[in-house]
């Protein structure tokens, strides 16, 4: 068994050299480890100091955000032959010592994908502000009830997967990749399990670049997140859509219907009768969309099997790009 450990990296010349040589170059169970640093664009010199440090450097010539990052640490993990992955940040917040307590449910065949919750049992080292407290409550809570799993925490960047499970990580977002994957696994049914790890509330130098402001976040995040949503499943999401579209319709027709048989006139709710009948169509109109959005998600299904085996074929023969 091999596992990979890849870092992506921007402009953590402070800090990589020191999570690098926290990494243990052995683990139990495992016949070796390996680091990958993808410099995202960095202008410090971390590719230099992370191969100084013993890391494979796969670099972006330009910052091209935490998603492009996510799929460049996946390929070149599996290009490397990797077993087992995992993603780890380059900020200092994780520890290289307990990556043997997450790989150990994929290691054991549990899981497919292991995430470190920061929340649970109390591992949360520091004090994190209240707003990122809620915001990863709200997304927790969220994600838990689309996903039918509960989750304590879904926005965590330390995980290990299979190499299954990574080459079934399908990510479309250039900056949000952590909830679309997760997502995305728990939709072709892949089994998911917590470990509870101590975790830094803060980084331990610099200001966080991804959550460094909760409403920016928010507003690149959501989006990819709602599609993330409506391919998890497009006939729910659609169809409840649909369904609250008629179900306010038919309200407002028998609000109005009561209001007649009452009065003898419509007068002054005439005009919930046409929001009543257009309110309807809208409803089955999204109600077509939903069995269209089914079929296109059928289909999807199938393309993803076929890139599936694409990826799985190509990526037979282990092949890394270094950076010189």
């Amino acid at each position: 068994m091999k596992v990979v450990v890849y870092l992506p990296a921007l402009n953590e010349a402070e800090t990589i050299g020191k999570v690098l040589d926290a990494i243990p170059t052995r683990l139990p169970g495992i016949e070796s480890v390996r680091t990958i640093v993808i410099d995202d664009g960095s202008t410090d010199g971390t590719a230099q100091i992370a191969q100084r440090h013993g890391a494979t450097v796969v670099k972006h010539v330009k910052n091209l955000g935490t998603g492009r990052a996510f799929v460049s640490g996946i390929s070149a993990a599996l290009n490397a032959g990797a077993d087992i992955i995992v993603s780890m940040d380059s900020d200092g917040q994780f520890r290289g010592e307990d990556i043997a307590r997450l790989i150990e449910p994929v290691l054991a065949g549990r899981a497919d994908v292991a995430l470190c919750s920061r929340f649970a049992d109390g591992n949360l080292i520091g004090s994190m502000p209240f707003a990122k407290r809620a915001g990863n409550a709200m997304l927790t809570k969220a994600i838990s009830v689309i996903a039918e799993t509960p989750f304590t925490d879904v926005s965590c960047g330390f995980r290990a997967m299979s190499r299954e499970a990574a080459l079934r990580a399908d990510i479309h977002s250039n900056y949000e990749y952590i909830h679309e994957s997760l997502l995305n696994w728990r939709r072709i049914g892949m089994t998911i399990e917590e470990v509870a790890l101590p975790v830094l509330a803060e980084r331990p130098v610099g200001e966080s670049r991804i959550m460094s402001s909760v409403f920016r976040y928010g507003i690149r995040s959501g989006p990819v997140l709602i599609r993330a949503i409506r391919d998890y499943s497009p006939m729910k999401f659609f169809g409840a859509f649909a369904a609250l579209a008629i179900v306010v319709s038919l309200a407002l027709g028998l609000f109005v219907s009561v209001h007649w048989l009452r009065t003898g006139e419509t007068a002054p709710y005439t005009s919930f009768i046409t929001l009543s009948v257009g309110g309807m169509l809208f409803g089955f109109l999204l109600g077509a969309l939903a069995l269209l959005a089914d079929l296109i998600g059928r289909v999807r299904y199938e393309l993803e099997e076929i890139l599936y085996e694409s990826r799985r074929s190509r990526l037979a023969a282990p092949t890394i790009r270094k950076v010189s």
